[in-house]
């Protein structure tokens, strides 16, 4: 037996590589699959995979910014009486932007925390709410990201969100417990995705892959599905006696405190000069 059969799956950030493999994933495993992303044109791919995937009904997607409460709260709502409820969130959609802190704009701090925490507090106390009324239970997987836990120079929001999260994740845990509801984390290291690929290149291909593979344990870089497979255990019954984990998938690269895109030379008093990390 497929371990999502007969349940509903909804994922945020699904037009993203990570989103997407785990769609794609869940599909494959039986689940009948919502897709969210801010643009619905950004989920065609998605809905044309899962479906090659063998998703047993039709994928429902929409395009939903997540820092819009109204539209979060209408989304929910249609894929619980489209799809007859919600039984897992993998709640993906995030946001990301290198600056110095003392340069960083109050308003890009600002959407950093209306993507990243407030907009993923709404849409998992929305999809909790639905799970609590149906009094069936549910499981919810939040993408923390390593930042959550391994501070990255020059990305000081997007860590300081994730570390939030991490812990958004922990308090609904507990107190959706009784209503056996889990929630955990997953706390991706670099993954080969569309958004980091430029910067494992870099401008002139002296970017950070050599680097990172030599100080990856595993000897390789992590790829969509590798998250997609833990977060697909995580929400199935296998992990029925896990909640309140914040899961770290990196391939070990925190042992020598990656990623770090970026460096600089503390011996240089009052520089302040940030250049490729070595």
């Amino acid at each position: 037996m497929k371990r999502f059969e007969g349940q509903v799956a909804l994922i945020t950030g699904a037009g993203g590589d990570i989103g997407q493999a785990t769609a794609v994933r869940l599909a494959r495993e039986g689940a009948h699959v919502a897709v969210l992303d801010r643009k619905e044109e950004l989920l065609a791919e998605t809905v044309e995979l899962c479906g090659k995937a063998g998703s047993p009904g039709e994928v429902l997607s929409l395009g939903v910014d997540q820092t819009d409460a109204d539209a979060v709260e209408e989304a929910i709502a249609r894929v619980s009486h489209e799809l007859g409820g919600i039984d897992a969130l993998f709640a993906n959609a995030g946001y990301g932007r290198f600056a110095r802190f003392l340069d960083q704009p109050a308003e890009e701090w600002d959407r950093h925390v209306a993507v990243n925490l407030t907009g993923t507090f709404r849409v998992c106390q929305g999809v909790a709410r639905r799970m609590v009324e149906r009094r069936r239970g549910g499981s919810i997987v939040i993408n923390a990201s390593s930042g959550a836990e391994q501070y990255t120079d020059l990305l000081v929001a997007y860590c300081s969100t994730k570390a939030a999260v991490r812990m958004l994740a922990a308090g609904m845990a507990s107190e959706l417990g009784s209503h056996r509801i889990r929630v955990n984390c997953v706390m991706p290291g670099v993954v080969e995705t569309g958004m980091t690929l430029p910067m494992l290149a870099g401008p002139d291909g002296a970017g950070h892959a050599e680097l990172l593979l030599a100080n990856t344990p595993v000897g390789r870089l992590g790829v969509p599905e590798d998250v997609a497979s833990l977060v697909a255990f995580l929400l199935s019954s296998e992990a029925a006696f896990i909640t309140a984990e914040a899961v770290m998938i990196d391939g070990g690269q925190r042992v020598h405190g990656h990623p770090q895109w970026y460096a600089t030379d503390y011996r240089e008093e009052f520089a302040d000069t940030w250049s490729v990390g070595r």
